[in-house]
């Protein structure tokens, strides 16, 4: 008869009683295999722990030196406008999410039978503060993107497992058509601040270069 595999062993011998509450099981695994004393897996965590501590010491030193001005945001939409235009159809949409049925239904009411910009549906979106998000055409199911580009100013319910869902269209987008930059800002800004970041830190690195190079002691 073959022997047992080592692990069917330490669960014989009560091994998980004793390790499995840790969140750190593979490194106690290795740390008691001895893993951690062989002088190769020694040098790999001296190299990655200097890393760490460089990476954190360069952040340090940005912190608070980029930011993106509203100018650079507008002047980066008017250059690279080509960027922005809509790749497909897409619909502008208000999800009034968690609402039980009879909540749903006066919700869809008050939309349906008042204006988007009336006092009512004003104080009804500040109620319920529904998510405001574009849907793409051409990945929505084809009975739920009927639904939703049906007209401008549709609303539509939809069941799910935790309540009832609100779908209002506010505007409708052909492909090809560009996007408003207050669409697309938070998205811009995001690429500008990582640009700036990646020069700030190359910089930093440089400097750090100079002053501490090889022929530093």
């Amino acid at each position: 008869m073959k022997s047992l595999p080592i692990v069917l062993i330490f669960i014989s011998c009560g091994f998980f009683e004793t390790k499995n509450n840790t969140n750190e099981p593979l490194f106690l695994a290795a740390k008691d295999a001895g893993f951690l004393k062989d002088e190769f897996v020694q040098e790999d965590i001296k190299k990655l722990n200097r890393k760490i501590v460089s990476e954190k010491y360069i952040e340090s030193l940005m912190v608070g030196r980029t930011a993106v001005a509203v100018s650079e945001v507008e002047g980066y939409y008017k250059k690279n406008k080509n960027e922005f235009k809509r790749l497909g159809d897409e619909a502008l949409v208000l999800m009034f999410e968690g609402q039980d049925k009879s909540g749903a239904i006066k919700i869809k009411n008050i939309l349906d039978r008042n204006n988007f910009d009336s006092e009512r549906v004003s104080k009804t979106i500040q109620k319920h503060s529904p998510r405001r998000m574009f849907l793409e055409k051409r990945d929505l199911r084809v009975d739920f993107s009927e639904r939703v580009f049906k007209k401008t100013g549709g609303s539509f319910i939809v069941k799910r497992s935790n309540g009832f869902v609100v779908f209002y269209t506010i505007n409708i987008f052909k492909m090809g058509t560009l996007k408003e930059l207050v669409d697309v800002s938070d998205g811009i800004q995001v690429k500008i601040l990582a640009l700036k970041k990646y020069k700030l830190k190359q910089t930093i690195k440089d400097s750090l270069y100079i002053l501490y190079g090889t022929n530093y002691k």
